[in-house]
């Protein structure tokens, strides 16, 4: 009897111990749990969002004549001049041929936290063009931006567009030069503020100096100044409209002569510009017009011309005027085959007023192509003028081919000290036939 108790008092002890147990393991899991809860980790406010995007691009093409461009002639410029061998043949009366991919592109966007009660955002873009004719297939910089966006106003600051470049109005041409030397192309760094005052009206205002579209920033950054631009834009889904000013202070030189004289000689640029576009079906219109000075920056003709009066005097300087205008047409369809048609013109006016009896000297990106001078001697384009239809073929949103003939006519003559000539004049004349494929990502 006693053994039987034994047992019953094991076998309850045994229970009660297995209900203990089993009742602690249960709590200690609620416990746990409750910890997992409160130690969730919260949100990040200070991620960034990274969206990657770009394409490989390559470019096939083949002038009938030898041309002055950029990027081994990627961006066709100017026809050559007339250039006789002893027999009197024409050297620059040949074709070329090449194939190029340095355009392909690769880019992110950033999307940042909310500071300042305002969305932070910006763009790292580069591609392979290289920083300079012998830089071919090395990756430049092309864009660098930060944006911080309030509810009317924004502000930009870094490397981007010059407000020239109105992305609202482009021409559609498929050469990468977008219809240069007719259209005003350029990057700056700058700093931009863009405020609506309503829906359809804003300005844009921005000081910016200069970095890759000249030979030399050296006139830029001895200048001690920005330069600035104020733009209004009127902007429906049908019609874009705007009206654009520059002025530019440069100081081409710390000294001149020989032997060398200290100088604080300068130049003024103004500059100014009228652009639209009709967003209608079955064609989108887009044109614009520009008045400038000092136009080589935007790889137009034109430049700055030094005179000076004796080898010893300090150098003066004049900008060289230029005037263009350019229209586009795009056939608006959402079928897979698209026509589209650029025509443009560009005048060189040289200076107003030239230092009669001295020296002139001209200076610029177009000076260093050698299609604007000023020298004694020498030979420059008056204008040019050229007409580029072209054909689209969009198999997809990734894949697209596209199809385009420029045909491009400059004038060239002597120089005079204006920059513009007037006697032996001669029209060269190029047919650029160009395939480009796009596979965008």
């Amino acid at each position: 009897m006693s053994r039987n108790l034994v047992k019953l008092f094991c076998i309850g002890f045994l229970c009660l111990y297995s209900s203990a147990l089993a009742q602690n393991i249960t709590d200690t899991a609620k416990v746990v749990k409750a910890e997992i809860k409160v130690e969730k980790p919260t949100e990040n406010k200070d991620k960034v969002e990274v969206q990657f995007y770009g394409f490989i691009r390559n470019d096939i093409f083949m002038d009938t004549r030898q041309m002055i461009g950029a990027g081994e002639t990627l961006v066709p410029l100017y026809p050559k001049d007339r250039l006789l061998d002893v027999n009197g043949a024409d050297i620059n009366d040949a074709s070329k041929f090449h194939m190029l991919s340095i355009v392909s592109r690769a880019g992110v966007n950033l999307k940042g936290p909310e500071l300042l009660g305002a969305k932070t955002s910006g763009i790292l873009e580069g591609e392979f063009f290289g920083a300079t004719e012998g830089g071919i297939n090395e990756f430049r910089l092309r864009h660098a931006y930060v944006m911080l966006d309030w509810e009317k106003t924004q502000l930009g600051i870094g490397q981007y567009w010059h407000p020239f470049v109105v992305l609202e109005a482009l021409p559609n041409v498929a050469n990468y030069g977008t219809g240069a030397p007719v259209y005003a192309l350029n990057r700056n760094p700058q700093v931009r503020v863009t405020h609506k005052f309503t829906k359809e009206f804003k300005l844009i205002a921005a000081l910016h100096s200069q970095r890759d579209f000249t030979p030399n920033n050296e006139p830029f950054r001895n200048s001690g100044m920005p330069a600035a631009h104020l733009q209004l834009q009127y902007k429906t889904p049908v019609v874009t409209a705007g009206i654009g000013a520059q002025y530019e202070n440069l100081k081409p030189k710390l000294s001149s002569g020989t032997p060398a004289v200290k100088s604080n000689e300068r130049v003024e640029n103004f500059s100014f510009m009228a652009y639209s576009k009709f967003n209608t079906k079955p064609l989108q219109i887009t044109l614009a017009g520009y008045l400038m000075q000092d136009a080589s920056s935007f790889v137009q003709l034109g430049g700055i011309v030094g005179y000076q009066t004796s080898p010893t005097a300090v150098e003066t300087y004049k900008p060289m005027n230029t005037h263009s205008f350019w229209i586009d047409l795009q056939q608006n369809s959402k079928s897979k085959l698209s026509f589209g048609l650029f025509s443009g013109y560009i005048r060189n006016n040289g200076v107003k007023n030239p230092v009669e009896g001295a020296t002139a000297t001209t200076y610029g990106v177009t000076t260093n192509w050698g299609a604007v001078s000023a020298s004694k001697g020498g030979r420059t384009v008056n204008y040019l003028y050229k007409v580029v239809p072209r054909l689209d073929l969009t198999l997809s949103k990734a894949l697209k081919f596209r199809f385009e003939y420029d045909r491009s006519v400059a004038q060239w003559a002597d120089a005079t000290i204006k920059g513009t000539g007037v006697d032996n004049k001669y029209l060269a004349n190029n047919n650029r036939f160009q395939i480009t494929t796009l596979f965008n990502f």
